[in-house]
């Protein structure tokens, strides 16, 4: 694949960075074309945007870290070290949504907005964004699927990616594009839900986003190839972090419907 879209000398652009890049636009072009139709002035959407990015990303990085602490290297020094030096890579999704969602929590409640509907305006917009993240992934090597067999699957054959040296050259699943894909879907449903009127209870969409994703990241845990941290009753942390989400999303849609 491509790890470095860019190479000219010492400099280097990331693909992963790049589609990162791209996806954060991707979510302010999709805010800034229905913002007239909310509440949220133009510069409550950009704050809420880059605050939430800025601790969903140190988040997701904390995460990834207290996770694989013991892997970082020998020392504390050690470790933080390769974690300054390769945080390029390396993050977990739901460290980065929990805390993205504190810093939109605590800004809404500061300017005075309504949490679940501002959630419920950026949670297509979260999608969005993440879906062109995967793809990033993708380009990187990073997040890889396990092997797939002769018959169908991604081959994987730059040494600069992220995928392990005894897997290059083995078929894989893509696991990183059937997220992506997943999440592109997801998008294309949130929207279809918010249009269909102003009188959707606050919280709806946020909750439908939960449900909906927590799923397709069950399924496509199945098929990574990474190495998925501890296991609890055959599950990944990602598994059991996505069941616990699908829970209190149904449980927030049975209460915002009886409201």
């Amino acid at each position: 694949m491509h790890p470095f879209l860019l190479h000219i000398g010492a400099f280097k652009l990331p693909a992963y960075g790049f589609m990162v890049a791209l996806g954060y636009l991707a979510a302010v072009f999709y805010l800034l074309k229905i913002r007239p139709n909310s509440s949220i002035t133009r510069e409550q959407a950009a704050d809420l945007l880059f605050y939430s990015a800025l601790a969903g990303i140190l988040g997701a990085k904390a995460v990834f870290a207290a996770t694989y602490w013991n892997e970082l290297g020998d020392g504390l020094i050690s470790r933080l070290g390769n974690i300054l030096t390769s945080f390029q890579y390396g993050f977990v999704f739901y460290g980065g949504l929990a805390a993205g969602a504190a810093a939109f929590y605590i800004y809404c409640r500061r300017r005075g907005l309504d949490f679940l509907k501002a959630a419920d305006i950026f949670s297509p917009a979260l999608a969005l964004a993440h879906g062109f993240g995967r793809i990033g992934c993708f380009m990187a090597g990073c997040c890889y699927g396990r092997p797939s067999g002769a018959g169908f699957g991604v081959i994987f054959t730059n040494p600069m990616c992220e995928v392990p040296q005894a897997y290059l050259g083995v078929p894989l699943y893509p696991a990183q594009l059937f997220e992506a894909a997943g999440n592109f879907m997801i998008f294309g449903g949130l929207v279809w839900l918010s249009r269909r009127g102003k009188h959707l209870p606050g919280g709806l969409v946020l909750s439908a986003y939960l449900l909906a994703y927590s799923v397709l990241r069950f399924t496509v845990e199945f098929l990574r190839g990474d190495d998925r941290g501890g296991a609890w009753l055959g599950l990944s942390p990602a598994q059991i972090a996505s069941v616990i989400a699908a829970l209190a999303a149904i449980i927030t849609i049975r209460i915002v419907r009886k409201k």
